[in-house]
């Protein structure tokens, strides 16, 4: 099939579509008539099916099979929270999802300056795929480079516990809105925590992490989060409750009430004055956090606590990811209480909720979604 339409080499491949936006087919070559070459949908489509790409229910032929790709794009491209309309349901558990009930705007003038120059998003990608999204805050500088402490689960394979993807790129979203290449440089599995270096960004404002910051019973704090698309910082009241026991795998977490999602993973927890309390994780009943003097120690490299952490370089399943700080002397002779203990077979696993619907079928929301797409309610 022909159109009218003159492309030059860089349109072939490119989509030919209506002027409602609806896929016609695919502009093949240019011809000497001035006229474009394009591939028909439905030969595209049956091709599609033919090779496996796209699999037809025997109830439902090739038809069935377009607007079933139609209603699954959108259910793809939905908000990660989303309220359809009148039925109070929503999706949780996405990588991209704000806070629910998002108090940014309430904070401190000078914690919100604080913060906005500390936290950074960073998000890991398989070629163009999205891995994983999360937060990260400045802990160190010098005059050409930074060090970023955030969560594990950036690079880590979900629910394993010796186990991570170096396959993969990382990219950090900066205060200024740019994106950086960033580099894995160690992390700690046990602990799901990990260490992204950049280089070239000289102005960050780096947090302090205090060994002596007591984390108390209800003691008000703060969580905050920032999403990786559009750099959305959000934050997240709550207190500090002391005696509750982390559903997760690792001890040493402690549990606050803040309220976040996905997108807060690896973000600081702070106190009202904007002192660091901890680095936030991610349970949907709780909101589990890593206490500052934990991180600390395992931060403090000239007292030998670098036997904790494996560089992106070591392979090795046997490395600083199967460490634990546990009550005896300090490596180097120093006066911490902690040492280094392999504990066999209680490896942290840090597994995540998939993303789901509440209140809903996936064939609900979907539904929801294309009525939407033309304008009108789902009729009951």
């Amino acid at each position: 099939m022909l159109s009218t339409c003159q492309i030059d080499k860089a349109g072939i491949g490119g989509p030919l579509l209506d002027f409602n936006g609806n896929f016609v087919g695919m502009n093949c070559s240019r011809t000497k008539r001035k006229k474009t070459a394009y591939l028909q949908r439905d030969l595209i489509l049956q091709c599609l099916v033919n090779y496996g790409i796209v699999k037809v229910r025997v109830e439902e032929g090739v038809d069935g099979v377009r607007e079933r790709i139609r209603r699954e794009m959108q259910e793809l491209c939905a908000p990660c929270y989303f309220y359809p309309r009148g039925g109070g349901r929503r999706m949780i558990n996405c990588l991209e999802a704000e806070f629910d009930g998002d108090i940014w705007s309430e904070l401190d003038k000078d914690i919100a300056s604080k913060m906005s120059r500390s936290v950074v998003s960073l998000a890991s990608f398989t070629g163009p795929a999205k891995f994983f999204a999360c937060t990260g805050v400045f802990i160190k500088c010098n005059s050409c480079s930074a060090t970023i402490l955030t969560s594990a689960s950036l690079v880590r394979v979900s629910g394993e516990a010796l186990m991570i993807n170096d396959k993969l790129r990382i990219e950090v979203c900066l205060p200024n809105k740019f994106r950086v290449v960033g580099i894995l440089s160690c992390y700690n599995l046990n602990y799901n925590v990990a260490l992204v270096d950049i280089m070239g960004y000289w102005s960050p404002r780096v947090i302090e992490i205090c060994q002596q910051m007591p984390v108390t019973s209800c003691m008000n704090v703060i969580s905050v989060g920032c999403l990786f698309e559009h750099r959305k910082l959000m934050a997240a009241k709550g207190e500090v409750l002391i005696g509750k026991q982390s559903e997760l795998d690792c001890q040493e977490l402690c549990i606050s009430t803040c309220k976040i999602t996905k997108a807060g993973i690896g973000g600081p927890l702070i106190d009202i004055t904007g002192n660091f309390v901890g680095i936030n994780f991610y349970h949907e009943e709780e909101t589990p956090f890593l206490p500052s003097d934990v991180i600390q120690r395992l931060l403090d490299f000239d007292k030998g606590w670098y036997i904790f952490w494996t560089t992106a370089a070591d392979t090795s399943a046997e490395g600083g990811e199967n460490r634990r700080l546990l009550p005896g002397p300090c490596p180097n002779g120093g006066t911490a209480k902690y040492t280094d203990t392999v504990v066999e077979g209680c490896e942290n696993r840090w597994p995540l909720p998939k993303p789901r619907v509440l209140g809903a079928t996936l064939a609900e929301l979907g539904l929801e979604l294309i009525n939407r797409s033309h304008g009108s309610d789902v009729e009951d």
